[in-house]
């Protein structure tokens, strides 16, 4: 009886496959203010920026790196090809506090 449930465990495993992690995916472009032109790019969405809600709360984060990516995952949420007018500012004396960024996503075309 054991043998039989040692070969059922093995069974079950084996049509399982083995599980992997999914790998993460590629940051998105941040590209530079004068690398492209305005005709190679189409503006999807502001970011974090142009709606009413804007006026009363933006995300802060405790250091830059953490507010781009934020910022970027939101943009690659969009669909978008990439980052453009990124501008991050400290806020450490405001009523918010930390990192705040905000830019245009792109779609490239």
């Amino acid at each position: 009886m054991r043998k039989i449930a040692v070969v059922a465990c093995l069974l079950l495993l084996s049509m399982a496959g083995a599980v992997t992690a999914a790998e993460p995916a590629a940051p998105l472009r941040v590209f530079d203010a004068g690398e492209l032109t305005l005709d190679r790019y189409t503006v999807v969405k502001r970011l974090w920026t142009g709606a009413l809600r804007a006026s009363f709360w933006i995300p802060s984060y405790d250091d830059a790196g953490t507010a781009i990516s934020a910022l970027t995952s939101e943009a690659r949420s969009l669909g978008a090809d990439g980052v453009v007018n990124l501008h991050c500012v400290n806020d450490s004396g405001g009523w918010g506090g930390g990192y705040t960024c905000y830019g245009l996503a792109i779609k490239l075309k």
